[in-house]
């Protein structure tokens, strides 16, 4: 069995989750600017709603750009017209509104953990302002880049794969250099190492498609293949909330080669070039202020950060999904407000397994 590989775990919410959450925050704050607009100009007020507003609670107006903010990023089922999801969405506005008042009335929105967490939701929202400016001013890849692109990565288009895998997952105990997995070379002989050990684990067909899965694991895959096709190997990764990482003994069964060619191949690569590129400035900006961290920050004893071994803190690659805005990425907390509207969906592809 072939060495296995490690990669770092990777952390964050998701993109789309958190994108459509913000863009309805923005939106609301728009509409609130554009309410004091129409007070301005004599709409709304007292009274009975009329003009732009659709509605008062307790006097305070409720806009029909407050409405189209409830519902932007949310699909309207076929059966419901529009005037009956606007309706809809005007009595979530008031009862949400009718629910905050109470929490009001009863002061919870002076106690220390509110305040910290309006706190914390306002330094993110700055953050993720300040994250779109930057990917504003990236400069959108040229034609020639994106063909240039495809070229270099075979593996994501002319050449693109999905692998079928048999597969072993389980999570790493600490004594697994003790275990002799390495000198497995069936998948029964794992079983039987990891069932003498009292390692729980679970055997599955898995499939990989090289245009998704993590880049590492594609070149381990296509390494193995490429030497000796039956050889097993293992690969570990650490999925967000795993109590530690998650180890895979794979042997590939099947390949079938699919190519990704054509238009929709140009926008993928143009979609990953922009995105790589707003990485790298969103990057540059955090190491930017952080450079600047022991001119500005005192801490107090023991509550300095601890310096990692080789001096540099290990960061998980985006997958190529990801960079292309088709998939959910982590990191900084800056990028769910920076993805790219995604580009036009891939040839059909079979599940992803974790290592993707």
């Amino acid at each position: 069995m072939t060495k296995r590989t490690e990669l770092p775990g990777v952390e964050g919410q998701s993109g789309h989750s958190m994108q459509r959450r913000v863009r309805t925050i923005l939106l609301v704050a728009t509409a609130a600017l554009a309410l004091t607009a129409c007070d301005k100009l004599g709409i709304g007020g007292g009274g009975e709603p009329k003009g732009q507003v659709v509605a008062t609670l307790d006097g305070q107006e409720i806009t029909v750009l407050e409405v189209n903010a409830e519902l932007a990023g949310t699909p309207i089922p076929p059966s419901m017209s529009r005037r009956e999801a606007e309706k809809l969405a005007l009595e979530n506005i008031i009862t949400r509104r009718m629910l905050a008042k109470a929490a009001e009335e009863r002061e919870l929105n002076k106690k220390p953990e509110f305040l910290l967490q309006e706190r914390r939701a306002e330094e993110q929202l700055r953050v993720q302002a300040l994250a779109r400016d930057i990917a504003a001013k990236v400069v959108t890849p040229t034609r020639d880049e994106a063909d240039k692109f495809i070229g270099e990565n075979p593996y994501l288009f002319a050449n693109r794969t999905f692998f079928i895998l048999d597969q072993i997952q389980f999570l790493r105990p600490a004594n697994i250099d003790k275990l002799g997995l390495e000198g497995a070379t069936t998948m029964a002989e794992v079983e039987q190492i990891l069932t003498a050990n009292n390692i729980p684990f679970r055997r599955q067909p898995a499939s990989l498609d090289s245009l998704g899965a993590n880049p590492a694991f594609v070149k381990e895959v296509t390494s193995v293949l490429a030497k000796k096709p039956d050889e097993l190997f293992m690969f570990a990764t650490r999925p967000q909330g795993a109590p530690a990482p998650v180890v895979l003994v794979n042997q590939v069964k099947d390949t079938n080669v699919q190519p990704f060619t054509g238009d929709k191949a140009r926008e993928f690569a143009v979609n990953f070039l922009r995105n790589e590129r707003i990485q790298n400035a969103l990057k540059a900006e955090v190491d930017r202020q952080k450079k600047s961290q022991a001119e500005r920050v005192k801490f107090q004893d023991g509550w300095a950060p601890a310096k990692a071994k080789d001096g540099k803190a290990a960061a998980a690659k985006p997958t190529p999904l990801e960079l292309a805005g088709e998939a959910p990425a982590a990191g900084t907390g800056m990028e769910a407000a920076t993805a790219a509207p995604p580009a036009a969906e891939p040839a059909a592809a079979p599940a992803q397994t974790p290592a993707g």
